[in-house]
């Protein structure tokens, strides 16, 4: 056990659960992160840099603490919601569809720290951000509907089916996954869908079990480590689809997706391409790996479930965005009752020990210059264990402003260099 405890600030100065090139509107860096993301999505136009500004310098001058992040993204978002609807009353289509798009992202921001044991309260705000992500639907440039995928036990897989046109023909289709934090229609921006779109890829997105379309309304469906079943019924689902090439499904997988992607595509054969952005063959090591690097001395090797569990309670004090990532994104996305259970039990079933050999389609792994050491090896050793007929690996830069989790700090770029490579692979 350690002869102290961490100090608050120490705490603050050493967080670096993700390195990288920093907005600096706040000095968490899980906060900072959060106002990157929302940004991110300015590339269309779900977001305007000078809305985003304005929310964080509110969000400081009120105390900067959690109540008042929630509180000002959900005044963001229903002032965005407000305009789409007048410009629908007036006639303005396009207006709408870019202000809905905002009120979804805003709202969806508030949603990501939103105290979860508040279930009921919890669930309507994710369901206000995702209503007027559905009624955008219909003012995209491109055929959208809504789906409902068979899972298991009665219970179906939320998602959504974009067509590359409306013609109707069988096109080579991805399916994209998030990861823990992750929602399916935030795929749309975080996974830059249009570029997909314009490269003549069909798009599905969904909700597995442990991300949040399923999990608001089936607090049971956690995460599991079999990705494989889910991923299961998601490709049964698309390859029967009249305009889905059968023979030409790809599975993109971000963040956790990382994960879950490389695991359905060791177990399934019906996957023609695979995108591991980025690849993650042992969760437990990744985690436990950005957790020491944020304290000023590392715990001993047999620390105790107290030491983990009074450390997610320090952390509380010192950074409260970080705390509620993990809480929201650790803990209510497994099942765990605690840190020390999620850290030293639930982590560890999640790793591709054994299945590299088992892919067998073509892969791209990418990797950003932001991620940690573990997360750089991890991909490394991912591509260079894979015997495949092509494999590409590409490091998103600091260079190009792509080192954020995911290259989500420049969607543009990481959208091209996957939907290029895909179609490349998906046509041949």
């Amino acid at each position: 056990m350690r002869k102290r405890p961490i100090d608050e600030g120490e705490l603050m100065a050493t967080s670096a659960v993700m390195t990288i090139n920093r907005l600096g509107f706040a000095d968490s860096e899980m906060q900072d992160f959060a106002y990157l993301r929302t940004l991110a999505y300015a590339d269309q136009d779900a977001a305007s840099a000078g809305e985003v500004v304005y929310v964080a310098r509110k969000i400081a001058r009120e105390g900067g603490d959690r109540e008042a992040f929630i509180q000002a993204w959900t005044e963001q978002g229903r002032t965005a919601a407000q305009m789409a609807d007048d410009a629908l009353t007036a006639g303005r289509e396009l207006t709408a569809r870019m202000f809905l798009h905002r009120a979804y992202n805003y709202l969806r921001t508030a949603e990501f720290y939103f105290d979860r044991t508040q279930a009921e309260e919890f669930a309507a705000l994710y369901d206000e951000s995702v209503s007027h992500f559905d009624r955008a639907l219909p003012l995209l440039n491109t055929a959208a509907e809504r789906v409902t995928i068979p899972y298991l036990d009665g219970i179906d897989l939320p998602g959504y089916f974009f067509a590359a046109d409306d013609s109707g023909r069988p096109r080579p289709t991805v399916v994209i996954s998030g990861g823990g934090d992750g929602h399916g229609e935030e795929l749309y921006f975080l996974a830059g869908v249009p570029h997909a779109l314009a490269r003549g890829l069909n798009v599905l997105l969904f909700h597995g079990p442990g991300q949040r379309g399923l999990l608001h309304h089936h607090p049971g469906q956690v995460f599991r480590a079999d990705a494989e079943v889910p991923f299961g019924s998601v490709l049964d689902y698309v390859t029967a689809r009249p305009d889905v090439r059968a023979d030409r499904v790809a599975l993109y997988g971000l963040s956790f997706g990382g994960y879950l992607t490389p695991r359905a595509a060791a177990h399934d054969r019906r996957v023609a391409a695979l995108v591991a952005n980025a690849p993650i063959t042992d969760f437990h090591a990744l985690i436990v790996d950005a957790l020491v690097s944020a304290l000023p001395t590392p715990p001993p090797a047999d620390a105790p479930a107290e030491f983990w569990n009074g450390l997610y309670e320090q952390i509380g004090a010192a950074d409260w965005a970080l705390q509620a990532t993990m809480d929201n994104y650790m803990l209510w996305t497994t099942g765990a009752e605690t840190f020390a259970d999620y850290l030293q039990n639930m982590s560890r079933s999640f790793t591709l020990d054994g299945l590299l050999p088992q892919i067998s389609c073509p892969t791209l792994t990418l990797s950003s210059d932001g991620e940690n050491e573990v997360a750089h090896r991890q991909a490394r050793h991912f591509h260079e264990q894979l015997d495949v007929p092509h494999k590409t690996f590409y490091r998103l830069t600091t260079e190009l402003g792509a080192d954020s989790h995911c290259g989500i700090s420049n969607i543009a770029l990481t959208s091209t260099l996957v939907y290029d490579w895909l179609a490349d692979v998906l046509s041949s």
